[in-house]
């Protein structure tokens, strides 16, 4: 074998070694670990249906729908969907000019707390509420069993009344879905108020559009 021969051999040998250490690498990175779902490493599918934009996370084989002008952005333990004409930075603190636009953020969770993973827990929790005993809710307040697709979960929804110089109230919405094939906890949060009262209806539409695989 001439020498040209042997360094054309040697360069494509490397590139192959490159090549496959890297879908190694990517194979790695995908295995499913104890915590939230890295969405910043997620791979999500868009496409445009009527007036929904229809987004599937491949990794986690999760479909959900939102509002075809809403956008998204990823962060490392979530996703957050949201109208882009949303007339405050932060709705907590600026409820009372909040009177446009609406938001949800998503995330998904496996972590694991010494010897009881998060859906342990959660399931420990949904069992006793259905037992009539709401003091295992989530945000500590009123809750109810609910089902989504065929997965049982809770929802719990905190009203704040009786805020200063605000004639309606806020709610902190928090769902929690049990997904008992890939033991995950999917939760779902928003905030929602009498101001923009079209928030409700996003939300119902979130949740119905919501499929797992």
């Amino acid at each position: 074998m001439n020498n040209i021969s042997r360094v054309t051999l040697i360069i494509v040998s490397s590139v192959l070694l490159v090549f496959f250490c890297y879908k190694l690498y990517l194979n790695l990175t995908l295995i499913e670990k104890p915590g939230f779902y890295d969405f910043e490493r997620s791979n999500i599918q868009e496409k445009i249906v009527g007036d929904k934009k229809i987004l599937t996370e491949k990794n986690l084989e999760v479909k959900m729908a939102i509002p075809k002008d809403w956008e998204y952005k990823k962060y490392y333990d979530g996703i957050n969907f949201f109208d882009p004409n949303i007339n405050v930075d932060n709705v907590l603190k600026h409820f009372k000019d909040w009177s446009q636009g609406c938001f949800i953020t998503y995330s998904t969770d496996k972590g694991q707390d010494n010897y009881f993973t998060q859906y342990d827990s959660n399931l420990n929790d949904l069992m006793v509420v259905k037992e009539g005993d709401k003091s295992f809710c989530p945000k500590d307040d009123d809750c109810e069993v609910i089902s989504i697709r065929g997965l049982e979960g809770l929802k719990s929804a905190r009203k704040f009344e009786g805020l200063d110089n605000f004639d309606g109230y806020l709610e902190d919405v928090y769902i929690t879905i049990l997904d008992t094939k890939n033991k995950r906890v999917h939760i779902i949060e928003t905030f929602l108020s009498t101001q923009v009262p079209e928030c409700q209806e996003h939300l119902n539409d979130f949740i119905n559009s919501l499929e797992f695989k």
